[in-house]
């Protein structure tokens, strides 16, 4: 259960600290990103990859994850943070996440 409460927490305050940048790239155009707002695509689609790989391997509740991965869903909807997602989930780096 410890180690369940730290990744929760850490998961948490990271996605806390890329919440607000998110939610204005979410409103852009693909075209309009810059190089440092695809970065943090590509850094939250790495959180995102964490988060399935410890509910993979059992430390994360289902129900945990499934509010998680419902929230992924509803950012990867978004059509800038969607195409980046596009062109990074065949890279292999994000351990078969299911968006």
């Amino acid at each position: 259960m410890r180690l369940f409460q730290e990744i929760f927490k850490e998961c948490n305050a990271r996605y806390d600290g890329m919440n607000e940048q998110l939610s204005v790239i979410a409103t852009k155009h693909l075209v309009d990103l810059t190089s440092q707002e695809r970065n943090q695509i590509v850094d939250y689609l790495n959180l995102c990859g964490e988060e399935y790989l410890y509910f993979k391997r059992g430390y994360v509740e289902p129900s945990v994850w499934a509010a998680w991965q419902n929230g992924m869903k509803a950012i990867v909807a978004a059509p800038s943070i969607r195409a980046v997602w596009e062109s990074e989930r065949n890279t292999g780096s994000y351990y078969d996440l299911p968006l």
